[in-house]
């Protein structure tokens, strides 16, 4: 894998990689170097082919990826779409490393071929420290607390250790087990349920009947008719402040519509490892 440090030692191989990268997920077919039907020519190398499916729609994207050190010129377009207007394709996109010059962007407008420029994120000048780069982010955390108040339990056995007013326990998973009135389990816990219910009710205090239903304490089955409990709310908020450049080291920019993405080497990498080049 490359890292932004050194993106200006990647080839023209990996360029194209990236480029397929960023639009490969699991539902979209992504190729590189495929060999596109051109009526009337056989067939074009493209460096990269995208087919969109849904189920209202089909939409194929043919992708021409330039890792050259100047400005593309309008020939390039030209030549682009020379095979995009014949071809079956929904639209052609030119990826530069270093964008275009005037007249190819000019060239470019009402053909269906998109320029998009695709290089290294410059940090003072593609993101500004006082506009985009830092994002403060305060996030407001409700708490739910759920304290039980009171357990109305009743011993099964014939014990006169059953009979006690209090019975004293922790509960965990595992001594949380829930069991029928007649010693059946029921593969669910009395903390389960309980954490369903401080998810589900109002705050305040609440009385959960229960039937046909025991608990097994220190070895003694107890038939569990009622829990009294309380439901308490508390607010608190967390400050951080997020470094964009954390998670992005790329800059996007269609320079046709002036629009820009910020988008992250590693994961384009990734993204092609994981959905063009083991699936291909």
């Amino acid at each position: 894998m490359c890292s932004a440090e050194d993106f200006d030692d990647i080839d023209w191989r990996t360029y194209q990689k990236i480029v397929a990268g960023l639009h490969a997920d699991e539902e979209t077919r992504v190729e590189t170097e495929y060999e596109y039907p051109i009526p009337g020519s056989g067939t074009k190398e493209i460096d990269v082919v995208v087919w969109e499916e849904s189920d209202y729609y089909d939409y194929t994207l043919l992708i021409e990826c330039k890792f050259h050190d100047n400005p593309l010129s309008q020939s390039v377009v030209d030549s682009v779409n020379g095979y995009f207007q014949p071809s079956d394709a929904d639209k052609a996109v030119i990826v530069s490393k270093s964008g275009f010059q005037s007249g190819a962007i000019e060239r470019a407008e009402g053909t269906g071929v998109e320029l998009l420029t695709l290089r290294q994120l410059v940090p003072g000048t593609d993101l500004p420290v006082d506009v985009l780069r830092y994002l403060d982010i305060n996030l407001e955390i409700t708490n739910r607390e759920l304290d039980v108040l009171d357990m109305d339990v009743e011993g099964l056995d014939d014990n006169p250790e059953t009979e006690r007013e209090e019975v004293e326990v922790v509960f965990d998973q595992v001594n949380s087990q829930l069991f029928t009135t007649d010693r059946e389990l029921l593969g669910e816990t009395l903390i389960g349920r309980m954490n369903e219910l401080k998810r589900t009710k109002k705050v305040g205090e609440h009385t959960q009947e229960f039937d046909d239903i025991a608990l097994l304490i220190n070895g003694d089955f107890y038939e569990l008719n009622s829990v009294e409990f309380q439901i308490t709310e508390s607010e608190s908020t967390t400050e951080f402040t997020v470094d964009m450049l954390d998670d992005v080291d790329l800059y996007y920019r269609n320079e046709l519509t002036g629009d820009e993405e910020y988008r992250s080497l590693s994961d384009a990498l990734e993204g092609f490892q994981a959905q063009v080049e083991n699936e291909s």
